[in-house]
């Protein structure tokens, strides 16, 4: 019984001091290659109404959208609602063929997230790095969620990014004709 009482105190402890350790700005980031030109990804990227064709997020429940006056570059703006949840996404910087900068709002501005999606040519290839951060978790133990966070938008970051190349390099492909 006295090594079942050290055992806890030890998992006791380790839980109330591990989160002192872990990262207290949380970030994510994901980067695939795409075999096509940048000019063929960026239109995907910076038009807010083609997100739900390679993002993960619309296939795991129903999502509502909703668009701003533009949804094209700086400015563009995506309302969106699902049952769980709603938010709204804003390009904030655009620069055609080389990057995006944008925030999401969830949850009635409750939680806030900053992200770049970055594209570096390379050759016949495109370097696509996507990566996000969000504000600065000061209470040590809600640093437990933001971990449960990393992991779920890493999750969705790499599945987003697979449906893209799927996307690009299947449009890329020269259609074969039979004769």
């Amino acid at each position: 019984m006295k090594s079942f009482r050290t055992r806890l105190l030890l998992l006791v402890t380790f839980l109330l001091i591990f989160p002192f350790f872990l990262r207290r700005r949380p970030r994510v980031e994901r980067r695939i290659t795409i075999l096509a030109p940048s000019s063929a990804i960026f239109p995907l990227v910076n038009d807010l109404r083609n997100w739900p064709l390679w993002t993960a997020w619309n296939r795991r429940e129903a999502i509502d959208y909703d668009y701003g006056k533009t949804s094209v570059g700086d400015g563009a703006e995506q309302r969106w609602a699902s049952r769980r949840m709603s938010g709204v996404m804003r390009i904030l910087k655009s620069e055609p063929g080389e990057r995006i900068d944008y925030e999401l709002e969830m949850g009635d501005g409750a939680y806030q997230l900053v992200g770049r999606i970055e594209l570096h040519p390379d050759g016949a290839c495109t370097r696509l790095v996507w990566k996000c951060a969000w504000a600065l978790a000061k209470n040590p133990y809600r640093r437990y969620l933001d971990m449960a966070m990393r992991w779920m938008i890493r999750a969705d970051f790499a599945a987003g990014l697979e449906n893209l190349k799927v996307l690009v390099e299947s449009a890329a492909k020269p259609s074969e004709a039979t004769v």
